[in-house]
């Protein structure tokens, strides 16, 4: 009766080797040492984890779709087999395996903001991920985010920032007033105070999208969202306001 392979001692959990190989058709029996690869060390759990990962041919996507699991499990669960195969620490794989998670190209459908359209346009032509300058001309690479709701960022650590949401916010409020709309600085200042007025880019996203009330602590992404606005054309990103660029808001106005 075959048994279910062991990698470890049931005992102390110590790597096991193989002494002996059998030939069950000419009873053929070498003895030795025989090491075993990294992978007979994986648990059947883990086993079934990177044969799932490698038929869906590292989409992270279809991967979650089958095992039922969020993206941060799904992550976690193949870093832990990385650390356990020894591969740890090692940043090409980590990379790689990042890498493979991010879409390269998500549909621009008939019901998308026009706003949306022009983002994804522009991501679609960088294969999903893309390095743009902010303000002050540092790098910030930016690519579309697992939720497939808006994008995420190296330089927002806090999910959900970055939503298509805010981005249409970001321009309703910039034609709102006339094409030209201070940014506002939620790091300095609690919504409806001086620093973070309500008509402000970062005060409005705060307020319309993630539901901030007056007087609250609000965070800010508006650095990056004005940013990328700017790199899509939409906006010009100027020293503490976000203004219109007049073609697109020629073409905008024509979408509505």
């Amino acid at each position: 009766m075959e048994k279910e392979f062991l990698g470890c001692c049931p005992r102390c959990n110590e790597k096991l080797i193989a002494t002996q190989l059998v030939c069950k058709s000419c009873d053929l029996k070498l003895n030795a040492d025989f090491n075993l690869s990294n992978f007979d060390y994986l648990d059947k759990e883990q086993l079934d984890f990177v044969e799932s990962f490698l038929k869906c041919q590292g989409s992270f996507k279809a991967l979650q779709e089958e095992k039922g699991m969020s993206y941060p499990a799904a992550k976690k669960k193949l870093l832990d087999i990385l650390i356990k195969l020894g591969w740890e620490g090692n940043k090409t794989i980590e990379e790689d395996v990042f890498l493979m998670s991010i879409p390269t190209t998500v549909p621009i459908l008939e019901t998308d903001d026009l706003i949306i359209k022009r983002i994804k346009q522009k991501l679609n032509q960088s294969s999903g991920r893309a390095t743009i300058k902010l303000f002050q001309g540092d790098p910030c690479k930016i690519w579309y985010s697992s939720s497939g709701n808006g994008l995420d960022s190296s330089k927002i650590p806090i999910p959900s920032q970055l939503t298509w949401e805010a981005f249409i916010a970001a321009v309703e409020l910039v034609i709102k007033k006339g094409g030209k709309a201070e940014k506002g600085n939620a790091r300095a200042g609690k919504l409806g105070s001086e620093r973070l007025p309500f008509d402000s880019v970062e005060g409005f996203i705060a307020h319309k999208v993630h539901g901030v009330k007056e007087g609250e602590s609000a965070f800010g992404p508006g650095f990056v969202i004005c940013a990328v606005l700017d790199w899509a054309e939409i906006c010009k990103n100027e020293r503490g306001y976000l203004s219109i660029c007049p073609m697109f808001l020629s073409e905008y106005k024509e979408s509505r």
